[in-house]
C-alpha cells in the first residue's frame, strides 16, 4: 500500500474512532479529537508497525478507552 493510502487509513480510522468515543462519552468531537491526538492510543495508531489501525475503529476507541481508565486509576 502506498504511504498516502496507509496516513488516510489510519486518520480515517482515528476519525471514526473519535466519533465513537464523542457518542460514548457524550462530549464534543472537537474536544475528544484533541485529547486523543495527545494520547498514546493516538501515538500507535500512527505507528505502522502495530497495525492497531488495521483492527478498524473500534478496537481504536476500545484502547484508548482502557488507556483513559488506566490514567484515572493512577
Amino acid at each position: 500500500m502506498e504511504d498516502k493510502k496507509i496516513l488516510f487509513s489510519m486518520d480515517l480510522n482515528a476519525m471514526m474512532a473519535v466519533e465513537k468515543i464523542a457518542k460514548d462519552m457524550q462530549r464534543p468531537q472537537e474536544d475528544v479529537l484533541v485529547d486523543f491526538m495527545e494520547s498514546n492510543t493516538a501515538k500507535i495508531v500512527y505507528d505502522d508497525s502495530n497495525k492497531l489501525w488495521w483492527d478498524g475503529p473500534d478496537a481504536t476507541a476500545e484502547e484508548y478507552e482502557s488507556e483513559l481508565a488506566a490514567s484515572k486509576k493512577c
